[in-house]
């Protein structure tokens, strides 16, 4: 398992922010996962051939919101895609999601999002598609593939903050990292926003 690239500060705040910590092990496929935690979905993890997903061959670190439901119901995968681009977040892939969901587990006992649908906003299904996941009552994990226009009261999304670094040493530990509701951070290297000095 890499080290978290997160400092001891931001991951000793999680708790004040409701977030997790999740790590991804490398090289892992979703079937590997899946089996891995006995998760049981309505679709066959090995024979899944349209589901892309992102950072395959490095394990990584992510921060997310700790929340049983997913945030910004009622948003079409687009509109949610440029908020949280503004604010330099990542949406999940699927390896990310089970992730998340073996560690909520871990921490919580239950799976999240029964009776959601959760938009998966990394990675990509088929050609121009998009991932919705979720959970029944009875813990089996559902996928349909969508389009990114669609919005329901029953659909929202979840980010993934990625660290500012690949490690943790003196010049790299004052980077801030991305958070949920911080637009046009000065500490984002990628933001549209940030002014040039006079």
């Amino acid at each position: 398992m890499a080290a978290s690239p997160f400092t001891t500060e931001e991951v000793a705040e999680l708790d004040r922010t409701g977030e997790l910590l999740v790590y991804v092990p490398a090289g892992l496929s979703v079937h590997e996962l899946a089996s891995r935690a006995g998760i049981r979905a309505n679709f066959d993890f090995a024979n899944e051939q349209l589901i892309r997903c992102v950072m395959m061959e490095e394990g990584h670190w992510f921060i997310c919101a700790a929340e049983k439901t997913p945030e910004l119901l009622y948003h079409s995968a687009i509109s949610v895609q440029r908020i949280f681009e503004d604010q330099g977040l990542h949406g999940m892939d699927l390896r990310r999601y089970l992730a998340f969901c073996i560690t909520y587990r871990y921490h919580h006992g239950c799976f999240p999002d029964q009776g959601y649908w959760t938009f998966l906003l990394s990675g990509g299904y088929d050609r121009s598609g998009i991932s919705i996941v979720g959970f029944d009552r009875l813990e089996v994990l559902s996928h349909h593939g969508w389009m990114r226009n669609f919005r329901a009261k029953f659909v929202g999304s979840r980010y993934a903050a990625l660290a500012p670094r690949i490690e943790v040493t003196h010049e790299t530990a004052a980077l801030g990292r991305p958070r949920r509701g911080k637009i046009g951070s000065a500490d984002l290297e990628a933001s549209v926003d940030r002014l040039a000095p006079d």
